[in-house]
């Protein structure tokens, strides 16, 4: 699995890799187009580590910075929570203390200069000044539902301006190829339109647009 995420992110400063991924797994797995990037310029990817929140409690979110891997992404099922957020300033100091790639929140996220100074990639559906509150409740590392999209523990997370796509973990090393593929293929295509040529509204490529 690290081949796959060190080969995903070798391929973010190219841009808009998200829509790529989409096309690659049959244009899914994406997450609702209410996941926004708090900054202009946010990427990520990394190994999904989950968090499933329990009202406004926010005690999981912590719990799961502290057990997480360098490199990993957390993804916050906070239940579509947008009067509360479940990250924020003090949090991403945490995440960047672990050496966290970043931070996708079903629910949402405060202190959004400070996220952006620090230059924290954080992902949510919603921007709000009320803090969650700790209570010792929420899980971590079970399988969670996020904009509408099944996430489990160790599945790859990709974010950028576009949105988050997550690929299944068992897809993994068969979407990182079929990227590859799309990329290349797509290079031509728009070679072809820099030259003047025709270029047909869709490729025979699957997923190009």
């Amino acid at each position: 699995m690290t081949a796959v995420i060190d080969g995903l992110r070798a391929l973010l400063p190219s841009g808009d890799l998200t829509c790529v991924v989409s096309d690659a797994l049959d244009r899914g797995w994406a997450l609702s187009g209410a996941f926004r990037p708090v900054w202009s310029g946010a990427c990520c990817a990394g190994e999904a580590v989950t968090v499933r929140t329990f009202g406004t409690d926010l005690s999981a979110v912590f719990d799961a910075i502290s057990v997480a891997e360098p490199g990993s992404v957390l993804v916050i099922d906070s239940h579509g929570i947008t009067g509360a957020a479940f990250w924020g300033e003090r949090t991403t100091r945490a995440a960047l203390a672990r050496r966290l790639a970043g931070a996708v929140i079903d629910g949402g996220c405060r202190d959004v200069t400070a996220v952006r100074q620090l230059g924290f990639p954080v992902f949510s559906t919603a921007i709000t000044p009320n803090a969650g509150l700790p209570g010792g409740r929420g899980a971590v590392n079970v399988p969670i539902q996020a904009g509408g999209i099944p996430v489990s523990p160790g599945d790859v997370v990709v974010a950028d301006e576009n949105g988050v796509v997550i690929v299944p973990q068992h897809l993994a090393p068969g979407t990182l190829e079929r990227v590859r593929v799309l990329l290349a293929a797509e290079q031509q295509v728009f070679a072809q339109a820099d030259r003047g040529m025709a270029v047909p509204p869709e490729s025979t490529e699957k997923g190009m647009v």
